[in-house]
């Protein structure tokens, strides 16, 4: 009986290696509630740098805000994530997307751990959800990304994390609806 419960343990544990970020997934209005901004912007410049004890690269995006839909966030904000490349390093964080000059996003975010005026993504990759057109002309937008498990709480389960996919205005709405 103890072999049979330690080998599903195991397994899950090598499960959770395999890919080397798992998040619990958020919906949107827990991603409202842990952000204390949110806003749809367009990303103008980004640049990576090492922090004060050089352990540790981090990319700063500046941002143009176009809409705010949580928060009063400035008309330019800077967001700051782990990774990038600077002086001939890169480190890379599985689920941590950068953004190019010119993309747009509508992003989840709260200020930074290291209080240094920057914002952070909420929840990594999951308040992170990039703005495309469809073929069909509807905008769409999605936080999902690879590389990235999902632990699902209720049945102890971890799978690939697919994120959440929809119509920007179905996700407004989400947003609206959870800062009531």
């Amino acid at each position: 009986m103890k072999r049979t419960r330690l080998i599903p343990s195991l397994f899950m544990m090598l499960l959770s290696f395999a890919s080397a970020t798992t998040v619990i997934p958020m919906s949107v209005e827990k991603l409202v509630g842990g952000s204390s901004h949110v806003v749809e912007a367009t990303a103008v410049q980004a640049w990576s740098e090492w922090n004060p004890q050089h352990t540790i690269i981090f990319t700063y995006t500046k941002f143009q805000v176009t809409r705010r839909l949580k928060g009063q966030a400035p008309t330019a904000i800077i967001v700051k994530q782990l990774g990038g490349s600077t002086g001939g390093y890169t480190e890379r964080v599985a689920g941590v997307r950068h953004w190019r000059s010119g993309e747009q996003a509508v992003l989840f975010l709260r200020p930074s751990q290291d209080q240094d005026g920057t914002l952070e993504v909420t929840g990594l990759m999951q308040g992170n959800f990039m703005v495309r057109q469809s073929p069909s002309g509807e905008t769409l937008v999605s936080n999902g990304v690879p590389e990235v498990s999902a632990y699902q709480i209720s049945s102890h389960e971890v799978a690939p994390y697919r994120g959440s996919g929809m119509r920007l205005e179905e996700l407004e709405s989400r947003v609206h609806k959870a800062v009531q």
